[in-house]
């Protein structure tokens, strides 16, 4: 029976070292075959020029409003995100609805490209467009919650930043959202 023993072992070593290699092999095949739309990076002439305001400060107490479509959204994200090469994400995807906006991309890690989406409520508060994220979800399943906390911690950053503006009216219809809003 002692002779037994160490063959067992050996052998539950090579299966475990199997179940991990095709465990590696599977995540690296459906992570790397996603099927995502993919936009140009553009920053459209009506988001570029309330940008180009508020950097300024040459337009306060002026009125603005833009109509944002899905494409518009993902269009002016790819050109955020660009020229920041060491952000660990791309090709993100927006669906307006009129109750909540849905918003995914690919999430680079460790090598592996894996699909990543999140399901939110947009709502306006004190001026400010708040966001009550309701769901997140990694390659298909729930997210674990170190990705829950990373983007509660990316939420408290944009609760702290002071935009020179102040939203006036926020309108979610299918495929686009209606912004209003006046110059601080």
């Amino acid at each position: 029976m002692k002779r037994i023993k160490p063959y067992l072992k050996l052998i539950n070593l090579w299966i475990a070292l199997f179940l991990l290699a095709a465990n590696g092999v599977a995540w690296f095949t459906i992570a790397n075959r996603i099927d995502l739309l993919a936009v140009e990076p553009i920053l459209h002439p009506e988001i570029a020029d309330i940008r180009a305001h508020w950097q300024a400060g040459d337009a306060v107490g002026e009125p603005f409003s833009v109509v944002v479509t899905d494409r518009t959204a993902m269009e002016t994200l790819t050109w955020f995100m660009e020229p920041r090469p060491n952000l660990p994400f791309s090709h993100p995807q927006v669906e307006i609805h009129h109750d909540y906006v849905l918003v995914g991309g690919v999430a680079h890690v460790m090598g592996l490209r894996v699909p990543v989406f999140g399901r939110t409520r947009i709502y306006l508060e004190n001026g400010k467009l708040e966001a009550d994220i309701q769901e997140v979800g990694v390659a298909g399943t729930e997210a674990p919650a170190f990705v829950i906390d990373a983007i509660a911690q990316a939420q408290a950053v944009y609760a702290d930043m002071d935009l020179p503006i102040e939203v006036t009216r926020l309108v979610l219809r299918e495929g686009e959202v209606l912004v209003e809003g006046v110059y601080r």
